[in-house]
This record gives structure tokens, C-alpha cells and sequence, in this order.
């Protein structure tokens, strides 16, 4: 019979990573505002930058709901126009949609109040077999519990464009107002 550790059990192989100061200072304060290690934290942060990955065909319910919960943007003649969400929707009631992997880009803020993040999503499609283009941009906050309030709040909207010219217009439009610098 083998000695048991003394310690936590190893969550997994130890990786060594060298930060530039300026950044393991962010990550601590970021840790500490989550109430998390350093290494949970970095875990988390590492996990969150993963893409989504979904096996098979994407269910209509789930397309429907992505499509439905997107607002209006800046530029609404460069967003989903009627005949792309017909087409999508079609092929999710197929069982023929699937989706790509994707690209993202976050921008977050944190303080010891909120956190807000802002994002630009590609995300392709194939519908029936043909290619399908979506920039989302989306943006979020949370606001943190604060001795006594009961809850905190969450707000988050993602709008849709097929140009992607319009949604960087966009996306530039909410960085300014959102993330000033």
C-alpha cells in the first residue's frame, strides 16, 4: 500500500509560463477580484478562450434563439437580411446546419464593481453544404455583489452582420462607448 500525498490532488501536468510583470499583476488582481488562485483563474481565462465545439448538426431551437435574441446594430441594411435566416433556419429543420470553429477577439475590463467584456465573433456555417458568413459583435457587463445589495445584474446583447466591414464600424462604435481608454 502506497502513502497517500499530503496536499491537494494534482489537477493535472504542471506547465510553466513566464508573464511579463505588468501582466501577472492584471492576472492577480483579476484572480483576486474572482476570489480565485492565480492558477484556477488562469485555468478559467485559458478554458474561456477555447471555441465552442459542437458535435453534429446544430438543433433549429438553437439557431432560432441565436438569430432571435440579436439586436438592432448601427448599420441594419449590412445585417442578417430575411432570405440568410430563412436559409439557416431551413437547413437547421434539415438536421443539415453545422457549425465551424470560429474566431474571437475580447476586450475586457474588470474593477472591483463590474466587469465588461466586448467581442468580435466570425462564425461560419454550412447550410446544406454551403458556406455561411456571420459577424457577431457583442457586448456585456456584470456588475459584482456590493455589501448590501441582493443581487448582482447581467447585461449582454450580440448583434448579427453578414459585412464585416459594417460589423468593425460597430464593434469600434461600442469600444469607444464602453471601453474608453
Amino acid at each position: 500500500m502506497s502513502a497517500a500525498m499530503p496536499g491537494r490532488p494534482a489537477i493535472g501536468p504542471k506547465v510553466p509560463i513566464n508573464f511579463p510583470a505588468g501582466l501577472l499583476e492584471d492576472i492577480e488582481t483579476g484572480a483576486s477580484l474572482s476570489q480565485l488562485s492565480r492558477a484556477a483563474w488562469i485555468r478559467r481565462a485559458a478554458a474561456r478562450a477555447l471555441p465552442e465545439v459542437f458535435d453534429g448538426a446544430l438543433a433549429p431551437d438553437d439557431m432560432l434563439r441565436f438569430l432571435s435574441t440579436a439586436e438592432r446594430g448601427a448599420e441594419p441594411d449590412q445585417e442578417v437580411d430575411d432570405a440568410t435566416i430563412r436559409r439557416l433556419l431551413t437547413a437547421a429543420d434539415r438536421g443539415t446546419l453545422t457549425i465551424q470553429p470560429f474566431t474571437a477577439e475580447s476586450l475586457t475590463t474588470q474593477t472591483p464593481g463590474e466587469r465588461r467584456q466586448l467581442s468580435f465573433v466570425t462564425r461560419s456555417f454550412l447550410a446544406d453544404g454551403a458556406r455561411v458568413v456571420l459577424y457577431q459583435v457583442a457586448h456585456g457587463t456584470i456588475t459584482y455583489r456590493q455589501p448590501g445589495e441582493h443581487n448582482p445584474s447581467h447585461h449582454g446583447e450580440h448583434t448579427l452582420y453578414l459585412d464585416q466591414a459594417a460589423a468593425r464600424a460597430w464593434h469600434q462604435e461600442l469600444r469607444e462607448q464602453f471601453l474608453p481608454t
